[in-house]
Formats: C-alpha cells, structure tokens, sequence
C-alpha cells in the first residue's frame, strides 16, 4: 500500500479514544516480515538494532496504534498479551489493520466494500514460547472454499537495488525473485516463480535489513487474490490505474486489515475457529500467542504489493460488561458430504449477490458464483 494512501486512511479513520487497549500491555515476541515497500520503515529499523531493539520499535508502533506493516505474502508478527487470552463465549479479540473503503468505487459507489483491505490470516499458538508452541489457524470465511493451503513461499536476496524498469512506477522490474507452492481447492498441487518489483515511491531496500541470509522461506495459507484495476496500465496519464481491493463478502470474516477500523464486528476473532493442519475444529480453553500473516500473494501496480499490516490488539474479555453481551459471528459450516481440501471435482464454493452479500441459494437478477478450481462466472436467475 502507497504512502499516501496510509496518511489519507489516517486522516479519515482517526484513532478513538484510549479504551481497554492502554490496560493491556503488548509484547512482540516475532517479527518476521517478508519483503515488501514498507518493510526497514514501518516501523523505522536501522540494520544495526538489536532483535530486542527491533521488537521494542514495534510494541511502540503498537502503543501509538500506528500500522507495522508485515511485507508480501507470508511476513508475519507473533504478539502476546499480559495474560492469556481466554476462549470465551463469542469473539475473544480485537485486532485492527488499516483498512479504509474507497470514496468512488466504479461498480458499488459508496455502497462499496473495497478500497484497501490487505487480508492476514489468524494464528493462535498454545505453549511456552512460539518455537515449542501448538499452532492452530482461526479459519476465516475462505478457509473451506476459496482458500489454496500448504503454502510455501521463499524469497531470495536481492543482487542490486536498482536494474531494467518497463512497468510503470517500477524501478527495478525483476527485484526479489520468489518461488512459491500450494494445494489448491480442487486438490491440485500448483507452483510458480516471479518477482516483486521496485516501487518507485519508496527507495529503500525491501530486504529486511537485520536478515543476512540469502533466502528466506515462509507457510501457511493463501487468500485469493482481491483487487483489480479499473484503469489502465498507467503509461497514458488520462487513463490512471484505478487499484480497488476488496473484502470477499460483505459478511466476510476472520482476516485482519480486512475490515475498517469503526467495524465493531468483522475486526474481531474467535477461537472457536481454530483448526489443525487437516482443518479440523479444535476445543481451545486458551491461546498464548497470536501470529498475524499476509495471506495474499498479489501485486497492484503503483500502490505496490499486498502486504497486511496491523496497528493494535486488544483482549476482549478484559473489558468491562463485554462477557455480559459479546460479539458472535456464526461461522461458515463445513461442507459436508466432500472433502474440500482434497476433492478434484468442479464445484460451487461461494455466490455472491452483485452487492457482495453471501447468497446460501440463488437470488433473482445477477450472481456471481465461484468454484473450487477458482474460476468465477455471473448467472442471471
């Protein structure tokens, strides 16, 4: 996300006033961002600092509730609160992004649900430390359908920090190379190799300064892509690039940097969402840990890659009267009948009203039906 977009976000979300939030302090026990335009500057890091020192700059970026943002697809941070985090009845935290919704959305107007939403995926971790913990994924909406799993990424050092440019806004076109692997929800095993390229606004090295290693390798799971262009490509300055990216539905849940800051509901998590590695639900009585990932592999012209970022965390059961009348968000049901993760069959997994809504059966007038090999088509019921 550009510069300037976060300033002009800040400007139309002001922070609140200080609530349960300054009762609970924060720490961060991991940063691990990938790549990404923001990354050595949000929050500012010197390759000099300390992992300690490193960590620090981050919980002040937290305290202040300003965006750290986590890099391209796989860049996570791991948090911890000053008790664990209960699993009580309905949503049990808040996590906030900085998400905003854009102003003259081509198709929705101001109805829109799009703007920029940069989806990260939910960790809870139960143990010790984060190297020894449990580790468990709040599944969001997507998880059983559109979601690809077995993610793996690696990003490889750059040789240089400028070279050959023909995309618009790019200095360096072919940057950081990466090569990354997944299931998809069809079953089938997907691969592919490509580059992040230079943002023009933004002139510092996308390599984590303090990282010395030549490559570097993240997993987890990977969100559908969410933007488009309703512009040009950028090289005719009548015709813009027009980047819009949006929630997966109205109703969407479970992704951080996914919903504005002012939504009361879909900025909060549950654990009752957690599953194992065979997304399976598992009881948890408790989480110590929670790692937020960037769950999208997609780059937007001028506005660079997707990268979540987050700006502040706060245990909800830690505030008065909260338990008396919580948040709930009834999740997805898994599918039955099939099993998502494996099955080769071409099937529905989501349809969509022409406004975002999630449909359960069709509607009269236009919807928009996705299936399990990803591609999309609009039906007229």
């Amino acid at each position: 996300m550009k510069l300037s977009t976060i300033l002009f976000a800040a400007l139309l979300c002001p922070l609140s006033p200080a609530n349960a939030q300054s009762q609970q302090a924060v720490r961060v026990v991991e940063f691990c961002p990938a790549p990404g335009q923001f990354v050595n500057t949000l929050p500012a890091i010197a390759g000099t600092m300390t992992k300690e020192e490193r960590l620090q700059a981050c919980e002040e970026q937290l305290q202040d509730g300003n965006p750290i943002s986590l890099g391209a697809a796989g860049g996570y941070i791991t948090l911890a609160l000053d008790q664990p985090i209960k699993n009580g009845k309905g949503s049990d935290l808040r996590i906030i992004g900085n998400a905003f919704y854009a102003q003259n959305d081509p198709v929705y107007g101001d109805a829109t649900i799009g703007g920029s939403i940069e989806p990260g995926i939910v960790y809870a971790g139960v143990g010790a430390s984060p190297e020894t913990a449990e580790w468990y994924e709040l599944a969001g909406s997507e998880y059983y359908t559109t979601q690809r799993h077995n993610f793996h990424i690696t990003y490889y050092k750059p040789t240089a920090e400028t070279g050959e440019h023909n995309i618009p806004f790019s200095t360096f076109d072919q940057y950081i190379k990466f090569d990354a692997k997944w299931t998809e929800p069809n079953g089938a095993e997907r691969d592919t190799t490509g580059y992040l390229m230079k943002n023009s606004f933004h002139p510092q090295t996308y390599w984590p300064m303090w990282e010395d290693k030549e490559d570097m390798t993240f997993k987890g799971g990977l969100l559908p892509d969410n933007a488009i262009n309703y512009g040009g490509d950028g090289s005719d300055e009548d015709n813009p690039q027009n980047w819009i990216s949006y929630r997966y539905a109205a109703d969407s849940y479970g992704y951080v940097d996914a919903a504005l800051k002012s939504d009361e509901t879909y900025t909060t998590f549950d654990l009752d969402w957690a599953v194992n590695n065979e997304g399976n639900p598992v009881k948890l009585s408790h989480a110590d840990f929670i790692r937020i990932q960037t769950g999208v592999l997609q780059q937007c012209g001028w506005t660079g890659e997707t990268s979540t970022e987050v700006s502040s965390i706060e245990n909800l059961h830690l505030i008065p009267g909260y338990d008396d009348n919580p948040i709930v968000i009834t999740p997805r049901k898994r599918p039955t009948g099939i099993n998502t993760l494996t099955d080769t069959k071409r099937h529905e997994v989501m349809r969509l009203s022409i406004d975002g809504r999630r449909l359960d059966k069709p509607e009269r007038g236009i919807n928009i039906v996705k299936y399990s090999d990803g591609t999309t088509r609009k039906t007229i019921n």
